[in-house]
């Protein structure tokens, strides 16, 4: 496939001003892809003094400032464009909020003026819909000062609501005391604004969980339980799982959580309050699944202000062009290749329904190319752990390492790569020998063509009477080397198909 033109990568940034933390990041573009290249956080705690004086931190105040001023320099460094902004409750509700947004604008150009709270609530959405847009369920995003609930389906953002249940809201200055959690008053307070959504309605739907807290919560909890891949985006708990996570980061828990390591103080403090009203949420939601998602207000921005025809492309496809790009047989032999194999592939062991399972064979012919250069030694394995953590959307971790050993297996015979801890707790038995399968046919594939798309235009792979087949035009039949039919027959043995014992030949297959 030609890289269109209108997919050129380019890149765009984005300030992310919250209650807790300041963010800038650099995304790089790619179609409906887009990527963080550079990306700084700074806690700088604008809303810490919200509940006891009603005002923004003077610290904060500070740090943000400084550190808005070096952003916008990189940023001018980088020839970006105008930044897209995206300033949250701290700013909405502090009484010297326009004082500080007027020095702000003043000084540096930039115009932090806040969003509303339905505003946020949908960029919230958009954002985690740029990273799956078959997310459905209600999204919950916990800032510092607020939470933010809307309701995804079939793609489409329903109307959001803004409550102030942010801890720097809800519990002043020492938010993590343990007393904060047997107070019979913040607790009535939390449970009054919560009151204000139906949150029943919504029972048995999957509850996404979007910020920072719930996101260092959910890492702990990665480790805790020994999983063997540590990628937090679409990473799912049982809600009995959830539950007890909460109840333990806010009860017994709570000083372990508070020393966690590689997790900063101003962030670790703000993990209790996040288990506890997660504890409160999942009781009267009753969720089917908890799921985390890594994107949220920033890429809303980003993908809010996406052209409408880029919106509308795969972004799975697109990001895994990317991730090949660089390599021009990538680009001209993956459509190509999933045609090849199209015939001969509705016959192999499937594993998800038709329509998941051709979108991820076609991501995987996307990706055939990205072992250029690699060890021959190493390079299944590297392929393996580069697919597994790729920054791609759309994708559950069953799905992401379900891909990563369809390529593993296009290089290799072996059953499992060196991380295979991650193919062995995500992956059955039956998902494992429908990504063998189809990476062996692409093995096939590519040893008979060389990656040229006109050799492999002579080749075809066919069942007929439950006999796998390829034949070759007869100009053509010195293609038909051992190592093809080696390749040819040990794709039979892990399809389950017959191989023909007859002469391998046919008719050109050109299209």
């Amino acid at each position: 496939m030609q890289t269109d033109a209108s997919l050129r990568n380019n890149r765009l940034g984005v300030l992310d001003i919250g209650s807790n933390s300041v963010r800038f990041v650099i995304y790089e573009l790619f179609g409906a892809h887009f990527t963080p290249v550079y990306n700084e956080k700074v806690l700088a705690g604008l809303g810490r003094s919200l509940k006891n004086t009603g005002q923004l931190s003077k610290q904060g105040k500070k740090l943000t400032f400084e550190n808005l001023r070096r952003f916008k320099a990189i940023a001018e460094a980088q020839g970006l464009g105008p930044l897209l902004i995206g300033a949250t409750a701290a700013l909405r509700v502090a009484e010297d909020a326009p004082e500080f947004i007027a020095n702000i604008r003043r000084e540096t150009g930039l115009d932090i003026s806040p969003i509303s709270g339905d505003e946020e609530a949908r960029l919230t959405a958009m954002g985690m819909l740029a990273a799956d847009n078959r997310a459905t369920g209600l999204a919950a995003d916990l800032g510092g000062a607020s939470l933010e609930f809307v309701h995804v389906q079939n793609n489409t953002v329903g109307t959001g609501i803004s409550l102030k249940l942010g801890p720097f809201e809800m519990l002043g200055r020492d938010i993590a005391a343990a007393e904060n959690f047997t107070n019979q008053e913040i607790k009535a307070k939390v449970q009054a604004k919560l009151n204000k959504i139906d949150l029943s309605a919504f029972k048995g739907q999957a509850l996404h969980l979007i910020g920072g807290a719930w996101r260092n919560l959910a890492s702990i909890h990665q480790a805790r339980q020994s999983y063997p891949m540590r990628t937090l985006q679409a990473y799912r708990l049982k809600p009995e799982d959830a539950k007890e996570l909460a109840l333990w980061a806010y009860g017994d828990g709570r000083q372990e959580v508070l020393s966690w390591p590689r997790i900063s103080e101003r962030r670790s403090e703000t993990l209790p309050y996040s288990g506890y009203l997660l504890n409160m949420i999942i009781e009267r939601m009753r969720p089917s699944v908890v799921i985390i998602s890594t994107t949220g207000l920033r890429e809303g921005l980003v993908y809010d202000s996406l052209d409408d025809k880029l919106r509308e492309r795969d972004s799975l496809m697109d990001g895994c062009r990317d991730l090949a790009r660089g390599n021009l047989q990538a680009v001209h032999f993956a459509d190509p290749l999933f045609e090849f194999l199209k015939e001969a592939s509705s016959h192999f062991p499937r594993f998800f329904d038709p329509e998941n399972e051709t979108r991820l064979r076609k991501a995987a012919c996307q990706l055939a190319g990205i072992g250029k250069g690699l060890h021959p030694d190493y390079r299944a394995s590297l392929i393996f752990d580069s697919v597994l953590f790729a920054p791609l959307a759309g994708l559950t971790h069953e799905e992401r390492a379900y891909l990563a050993l369809v390529l593993f297996s296009s290089y290799t015979g072996k059953s499992l790569p060196k991380n295979s801890k991650a193919v062995e707790a995500l992956l059955t038995d039956e998902a494992r020998l429908s990504a063998r399968t189809y990476g062996a046919a692409m093995r096939l594939a590519i040893v008979a063509s060389g990656r040229s798309p006109e050799l492999l235009s002579w080749f075809r792979l066919f069942v007929e009477r439950g006999e796998l087949k390829l034949t070759v035009d007869p100009a053509k039949s010195a293609l038909l080397s051992d190592r093809v039919m080696y390749r040819l027959s040990k794709l039979s043995q892990l399809s389950g198909l017959k191989l023909s014992q007859h002469k391998i030949e046919g008719i050109k297959n050109r299209s």
